[in-house]
């Protein structure tokens, strides 16, 4: 099972600061807790059927009673990008998954992370805000398939680019994934471009090229990944 991940706009529904650690060496974290309207490719981090049991084939809910699937296993060591700031260990946890018409997800998940004091300020000026944030797994090595068949990707340079939101945006509006369409319209160098593909296929806006190397965009237009 892949390792999950998202990157996309979120809603900060509620923030929670308290002191952690022991008496004599408390640290300040940050609980928040998100939520987002995902496409149900979301869905492949947690079980690799549960779209295909939640969806029919033209993208209604099966069934329209069914309450949102919960997850509460607890990740750990993830690095998380948002309002300017990059935060390490950061863990995710308390999943719930709503099938939506349209093969669409609302996914809420809290994460815990220790900020600055002036983080703090700074994040809770967005409370009921929609941002944008990835997340990650902070060793930059992220795993495809299962243990009999593990891809590893290095992609720090492309995940780390400041025109990775813009990136994905171009790709899932022109339906096309491709180093040149990247480079032309961003005005970028090749290998820059490159990057930026590679980390879109990581984070599962486009797939791996084919046997003819062509890409296939995995969102619909305007979606969060």
């Amino acid at each position: 099972m892949e390792k999950f991940r998202y990157m996309g706009r979120a809603v900060i529904l509620h923030l929670n600061t308290r002191k952690e650690g022991p008496e004599d060496a408390q640290e300040l974290a940050l609980d928040l807790k998100l939520k987002t309207i995902a496409d149900q490719l979301v869905m492949r981090f947690f079980d690799a059927d549960l779209a295909g049991f939640v969806f029919l084939s033209n993208g209604a809910v099966r069934n329209n009673v069914m309450g949102p699937v919960t997850y509460s296993h607890e990740l750990e060591s993830y690095r998380l990008d948002m309002v300017d700031s990059s935060f390490f260990g950061v863990r995710v946890k308390k999943f719930s998954l709503e099938p939506m018409d349209r093969f669409k997800v609302a996914m809420t998940f809290s994460i815990s992370l220790k900020p600055s004091g002036d983080e703090v300020a700074r994040i809770a000026e967005f409370l009921q805000d929609e941002i944008e944030l990835s997340l990650a797994p902070s060793d930059n090595e992220l795993d495809f398939g299962d243990s009999t068949g593990v891809r590893t990707v290095h992609v720090e340079s492309g995940a780390d680019d400041e025109l990775l939101y813009t990136a994905r945006d171009l790709v899932a509006n022109h339906r096309r994934a491709s180093v040149s369409l990247v480079q032309r319209h961003l005005r970028i160098g090749y290998n820059r471009a490159a990057r930026l593909i590679e980390a879109l296929e990581v984070l599962g806006i486009v797939s791996k090229p084919d046997e003819n190397g062509n890409r296939t965009v995995l969102v619909e237009e305007g979606a969060s990944a």
